[in-house]
């Protein structure tokens, strides 16, 4: 029982991850960069990606399959891995409701 009770503990995250395989763009203050786009929520996004940048950076993100106009986000890098790293959006209140097409 303690156990069960440590693992939904442990997740953090508010929002459910969706699976995507999509090509991503994104830049630093240190210039352009590409990666995979694996996994998306309403707050964050894994990026896999051979970019090797630092916990806490400041990235913008270019969405370019998104289903309005408004296609570029900033986020920051919130944990890596020797795949990729998750970031979590800054959000605006018009930017609450954005799908991805696939």
């Amino acid at each position: 029982m303690t156990s069960v009770n440590k693992t939904k503990n442990s997740e953090k995250r508010c929002n459910p991850r969706k699976p995507y395989s999509g090509h991503i763009f994104f830049s630093t203050k240190n210039g352009f960069h590409e990666g995979q786009l694996k996994n998306y929520s309403r707050n964050g996004l894994f990026i896999e990606t051979t970019a090797c940048l630092s916990v806490g950076e400041i990235i913008t993100i270019a969405l370019p399959y998104l289903e309005n106009k408004l296609n570029k986000f900033k986020a920051q890098i919130i944990w890596r891995n020797h795949k990729g790293f998750g970031v979590e959006l800054f959000r605006k209140r018009s930017n609450a409701n954005l799908r991805v097409i696939k």
